[in-house]
């Protein structure tokens, strides 16, 4: 083999032994390796029971994403019918809102803290 080739090989391994890397990276990624736990309805009823002692540092397990502007807003998807929002000022202390939402009615929620999660729950799935 001339030198030509060689690196010409040399090359061609070196795609392959990339494109396996990321083809694993994406495979973890879509798999969820995280440490974050998906917020499920038993979960929500569940806290709403500490009330107005429910800080951020309580959904820090849960996946979510922020979705607010001006105010720090984390959206928690639960499941095809409901999803959570907890806003406030920032990510420290006592949220401003806790809202049980209704993805069929956006503007149908309660706010965990205070109102009956069962009964919104069992009228709105």
């Amino acid at each position: 083999m001339d030198k030509e080739t060689i690196v010409e090989l040399a090359g061609t391994k070196m795609k392959r032994i990339t494109g396996i890397i990321l083809i694993v990276i994406c495979a973890m990624e879509l798999v969820g390796c995280s440490n974050y736990k998906r917020l499920t309805l038993e979960k929500v009823i569940d806290l709403s029971s500490k009330g107005y002692e429910l800080t951020w540092s309580d959904f820090e397990q849960y996946r979510g994403y922020e979705c607010g502007s001006g105010l720090y807003i984390m959206r928690y998807d639960i499941d095809k019918d409901f999803y959570l929002l907890v806003g406030g000022m920032g990510a420290t202390g006592s949220p401003m809102y806790i809202r049980l939402c209704s993805k069929s009615n956006e503007e149908n929620y309660i706010d965990i803290r205070t109102d009956d999660v069962e009964l919104f729950i069992s009228n709105n799935s």
